[in-house]
């Protein structure tokens, strides 16, 4: 069985962040840039929410306090993305991730509404 490899190529991370993608979500998406500041780069393994209808991507909140954090995060970005209009955006719902590689690190409520990814605390 082959290993599913999203073809966006935005990012320019040398250090792999995933040991394994096993699904991403399908049709990839564009990102929401709303309220982010264009050229800056959003990191590969920062925990996303999608919307399958406007195929949309942004980066994942948390609302509560702690410890009652909830987060709404559907998968994690497969690659580093510079904000920009239309950036491609490849989001990672099933797999493994090097966790100790992503920065910043991913938060607990974040890795609770991810059951399909393992968080891989190797190097």
């Amino acid at each position: 069985m082959g290993y599913l490899e999203p073809t966006s190529k935005t990012g320019s991370r040398t250090i792999p962040i995933f040991q394994k993608v096993l699904e991403t979500a399908r049709g990839g998406f564009t990102l929401d840039a709303t309220g982010l500041t264009a050229g800056e780069t959003i990191p590969a393994g920062t925990p996303m929410v999608f919307d399958e209808e406007t195929r949309k991507a942004k980066k994942a909140t948390l609302t509560g306090v702690d410890p009652d954090e909830v987060s709404d995060a559907k998968g994690l970005l497969y690659t580093d993305v510079v904000i920009e209009a239309n950036a491609p955006v490849d989001v990672v719902l099933r797999g493994t991730v090097y966790a100790r590689r992503v920065t910043p690190a991913i938060d607990e409520a974040h890795r609770k509404a991810l059951p399909l990814i393992i968080f891989s605390e190797s190097r």
